[in-house]
């Protein structure tokens, strides 16, 4: 599962996008909880704009409060919106033996749709988890998820 640029700052300099994070946190910690149920990998992905934005480290930078993050918890840092773009997050998810991503985060029409079509160039089957993806409208919510594929929580508690 990748959880995606949740970050405080997002949610303060972008309008929409707080109102959004905070009606989908539930269904995103909630497929959070089914990977830890399941003891299967999570990689939260922070976004560090070098010219403009907060630093690691920062209050800005950290992830939402409202997103069960923990100590433990695999962490990277882009700089580009695709999560694969000069990291090494294909290397991570071939050690840890994935083949499917998971994606939930911000935003449904930026960086977590940029990282879904990452996967598919790493040929890795992704999926949005349904409702677990945020945007700065409904509307941009709505077509990220009919253009991909998703999957609920509930279904992916079946089928892992």
């Amino acid at each position: 599962m990748l959880v995606i640029d949740v970050q405080n700052y997002v949610l303060t300099d972008f309008p929409g996008y707080a109102e959004s994070v905070a009606k989908r946190a539930g269904v995103m910690n909630g497929a959070i909880a089914v990977f830890r149920r399941k003891g299967l990998p999570i990689v939260f992905v922070y976004h560090e704009d070098v010219n403009d934005g907060p630093r690691p480290g920062s209050k800005g930078f950290e992830f939402s409060e409202l997103i069960d993050v923990r100590d433990t918890d695999t962490k990277l840092v882009k700089h580009y919106p695709n999560g694969f773009n000069k990291t090494d997050l294909g290397d991570i998810l071939l050690e840890k033996g994935c083949d499917t991503v998971f994606i939930v985060g911000l935003s449904a029409v930026g960086c977590a749709l940029a990282t879904y079509h990452g996967a598919i160039d790493r040929d890795l089957g992704p999926y949005f988890v349904q409702g677990g993806v945020a945007a700065d409208t409904e509307e941009h919510v709505r077509s990220a998820e009919d253009i991909c594929r998703t999957m609920t929580v509930e279904e992916l508690e079946g089928k892992l």
